[in-house]
């Protein structure tokens, strides 16, 4: 038993480790809720999304489609929820949610860690250095400062997997670790966050072709070998199709598109960032709000520009670069292909400071905002470089080396903890989600969707001016019930937080910000805008503001002690989710389609704006009634009648994927009102089916389950089998 645990020390030192660093979140049972501006990503993206992803789980369904947040939103195509990656599915299935949400994230720094061990290893490193490896790569700047985003955390912690597993092809020749490749870049995807994956395979290429040209003596055998990566990388894309065929369709209809200047400069890495690499706050913290306001264009924000890993793995790293450039031999072509790349990522990161930042012109690059997350790349080969130089010392002829090195191993990972262990704050997750007083009210009340508006404000007057040393405020703002937390209390919200809202839904979303007027301490809401907000079904508005309008009354209050307040306010509108009118006008772009809708005399409860027209037969007056009779995430079925042929508008997105069925015959859509659907209806009594059957969804599905037989089939006859000709 002795010997296997000797045998076994790295992998029990690296698991011991990273659970001391999270056992704060399982006793007590809490969570980690780091604030950012205008919100918390962890409380209102993170912990959201993962949450709708386990109560969908728990009824059996695929949460492709979310009817709780905007008017509907493609969560499957927008992917942060992460619904096809393993870890999600197995544990929101069988843990209760907060338990499963933190060991999601405690086995994400492990994957991250063992990772990196594993890849060290297969670079001829011995135990000890390897464990350095792991540990100061999952517990430095990136990740630990990305708690809040799950997402990108999960994506971030399999990107040494791919490296590892070219390393040992490009060693052993066996078809085995083009599979393992295929299948880390398919859970890289279905992860949720394809930037860094692009950033990972930029990486891994410039890595591929460096240790090619090392390994490999005749050009045919360098393209074969690289050829061979390409194509199991290509298997990885085909065998996540059905996340990314969605999400392309998505990227089209999005108002994300590539906008190189934006990308460069909307979250700039700037030369003094670097400093950052010798203290990760030596330019101030946003824990005690010293460090620099993000002002876009001119400064970035803490965490998309930190990748700190200690002085002694930087000056250990840097001795390893330095002699690496010097002195290029094929001895030390891995030194010198994690130079290669460490240098490169960090040219990458500097965005429109370096000389490469024309690459942002062209697609992929231009698609992906934030260029120092390539600082991912960066940490990952400090520190394997690091730990090649640890290596180095633990091979001399000098006395007590090993304790040395164990030594400079321990103050490594004692430093980060030491800087990191508290940097992200924590709320008892009994507290936080138990119902804010403003959700109680809500399910006392008649409520449909709710709006919430004004609450970015004094939240970045408080995480402006304070950080999060005090967390109280933070916790009162549950009350505002900000996109996406409604989904936590089962609460439909107007508002959407989404990486890749569609143009249609940002449209919407500006008509009303504009349509709110903002005040000293006050709101205003206008009759055109409260009948716009009443036909998109909202009935209540919550903010920490006073409404003054004839069409919003205040039902309810809540303050805490230093006199923050949430009011709920009623709209006077009847909120109407199905509309049926024979009343329509032609617009076909944007602005005429805006300035339509936002008339005062524009009524939508009795007229629609449509892009096209549907010929109706009649324009005399109706009489009609509607009542939906079943519903669910991806179907809503209504019962209507209409004493002639009409129009039938129901107030939620209009998105491709979605199919009409009209007594049971299919009918096409039209958009209505910029992000609503409308439909046809014959007089009479009529049956109106939508569903939501995305052709991407199942092209992407079809691929994937073909693919997936294809990896299994070569895996089971090849995965043994060494290619020959390299």
């Amino acid at each position: 038993m002795g010997e296997k645990l000797i045998k076994f020390w790295p992998f029990l030192t690296i698991t011991f480790v990273i659970f001391a660093f999270f056992f704060k979140l399982f006793w007590p049972l809490s969570i980690f809720i780091t604030p950012d501006y205008g919100r918390s990503d962890s409380w209102h993206l993170s912990i959201a999304n993962k949450y709708y992803l386990q109560e969908e789980l728990k009824k059996n369904r695929i949460p492709i489609w979310n009817p709780s947040i905007g008017t509907g939103f493609p969560t499957l195509a927008e992917g942060q929820t992460g619904i096809f990656f393993l870890p999600n599915i197995v544990l929101f299935r069988l843990f209760p949610f907060v338990f499963a949400y933190n060991l999601d994230l405690a086995l994400t720094f492990l994957i991250a860690s063992l990772g990196t061990y594993l890849f060290a290893r297969s670079v001829n490193l011995s135990k000890l250095p390897s464990t350095y490896a792991a540990l100061v790569f999952a517990l430095s700047g990136f990740l630990v400062v990305h708690v809040q985003h799950l997402h990108l955390a999960q994506t971030a912690s399999l990107m040494p997997l791919l490296f590892w597993a070219v390393n040992e092809f490009s060693k052993k020749k066996q078809f085995f670790y083009l599979l393992i490749l295929s299948l880390v870049i398919s859970q890289q995807l279905f992860a949720g966050f394809p930037q860094l994956v692009f950033y990972g395979l930029v990486a891994l290429l410039i890595y591929s072709i460096s240790i090619s040209f090392s390994i490999f003596k005749r050009a045919s055998v360098q393209i074969k070998f690289l050829i061979l990566i390409a194509s199991a990388v290509i298997l990885g894309f085909l065998i996540s199709a059905v996340q990314v065929l969605p999400t392309a369709e998505l990227l089209k209809l999005s108002s994300r598109q590539g906008n190189p200047r934006q990308v460069l400069s909307q979250f700039p890495y700037k030369g003094a960032n670097l400093l950052q690499f010798l203290n990760p706050f030596i330019l101030g913290s946003p824990k005690d709000a010293t460090y620099p306001r993000w002002v876009p264009g001119k400064w970035g924000i803490f965490w998309e520009n930190t990748a700190y890993v200690g002085i002694l793995p930087l000056a250990l790293a840097l001795t390893v670069i330095v002699r690496s450039l010097l002195k290029r031999t094929k001895k030390f072509y891995i030194s010198y292909s994690l130079s290669l790349i460490t240098l490169v990522s960090v040219l990458f990161a500097l965005g429109e400071l370096s000389p490469l930042h024309p690459v942002f012109s062209f697609p992929p690059f231009s698609i992906f905002r934030v260029p120092s997350r390539f600082l991912l790349v960066t940490q990952f080969g400090l520190v394997v470089l690091s730990a090649i130089c640890l290596q180095k010392i633990t091979n001399k002829k000098i006395a007590n080396r090993k304790i040395i090195a164990a030594i400079i191993l321990a103050l490594s990972v004692i430093n980060l903890f030491w800087l990191f262990f508290s940097y992200n704050p924590v709320g008892k997750a009994q507290d936080w989600f138990a119902n804010p007083k403003t959700a109680s009210f809500l399910k006392e009340t008649a409520h449909q969707r709710i709006y919430s508006t004004g609450h970015p404000i004094p939240w970045n007057k408080h995480f402006l001016s304070g950080g999060w040393h005090d967390t109280s405020y933070y916790f009162f703002a549950r009350n505002s019930l900000d996109q996406n937390s409604n989904l936590i209390y089962a609460i439909d919200q107007f508002g959407a937080y989404e990486s890749l809202p569609t143009q249609r839904e940002d449209v919407t979303d500006t008509i009303i910000l504009n349509g709110i007027g903002m005040g000293e301490g006050q709101q205003t809401v206008p009759k055109n805008t409260a009948r716009l907000l009443a036909s998109l079904n909202v009935s209540h508005i919550i903010t920490p503001y006073e409404i003054k309008s004839a069409f919003f009354e205040k039902k309810f209050e809540t303050k805490d002690d230093n006199d923050n307040k949430f009011k709920v306010f009623e709209n006077t509108i009847k909120p109407q989710r199905v509309l049926i009118t024979n009343k329509y006008q032609i617009a076909q772009t944007v602005p005429e389609i805006t300035q339509k809708i936002t008339q005062f005399s524009f009524d939508p409860f009795s007229q629609t704006v449509l892009e096209e027209d549907p010929h109706l037969d009649s324009k005399d007056p109706l009489v009609s009634s509607s009542a939906i009779v079943q519903e669910t995430s991806t179907q809503v079925e209504i019962n209507a009648s209409s004493s002639a042929e009409a129009l039938l508008v129901l107030a939620d997105s209009y998105y491709p994927g979605w199919q009409a069925y009209v007594n049971n015959q299919p009918t096409p859509i039209f958009a209505a009102n910029i992000n609503t659907r409308a439909v046809k209806i014959p007089s009479g009594q009529s049956t109106v089916i939508f569903k939501y059957q995305p052709k991407s969804l199942q092209l992407g599905l079809l691929i994937s389950v073909l693919s997936t037989v294809l990896l299994c089939f070569l895996f089971l006859k090849w995965r043994t089998k060494t290619i020959s000709g390299i």
